[in-house]
């Protein structure tokens, strides 16, 4: 399957290459601070709080957290390629990994 290569590429690398513009662009807006750095964790509505009231660390997490789903874009890239392809044997295989990692994800959060 040709097609499900060239997509997954595509999806793997605009994922790193958006992720690593935020982390640049915002290591750049922290190194111009006059006030340095501070140590502060965001999670995703946080993050998008804090690019709006112009922190950088705000735009670092967001690109550090694309870099982590980047992997679950392709997933989803695949499970819909296989679905399209009618290849059911893959589309299990791909729920399942779905399925476990929105588990993991459901555990931490809770």
């Amino acid at each position: 399957m040709p097609a499900l290569n060239r997509y997954i590429r595509l999806v793997l690398l605009g994922g790193m290459g958006a992720s690593l513009v935020l982390m640049i662009i915002g290591l750049m807006l922290l190194a111009a601070r006059p006030d340095g750095w501070q140590d502060v964790t965001l999670g995703p509505v946080e993050a998008f709080n804090a690019i709006a009231q112009g922190n950088p660390v705000g735009l670092i997490d967001l690109g550090l957290m694309l870099l982590i789903a980047t992997p679950l874009a392709r997933i989803l890239v695949a499970l819909g390629l296989f679905l399209r392809g009618r290849e059911w044997k893959f589309v299990a295989v791909s729920l399942a990994i779905l399925l476990v990692i929105v588990s993991a994800i459901l555990l931490k959060i809770h």
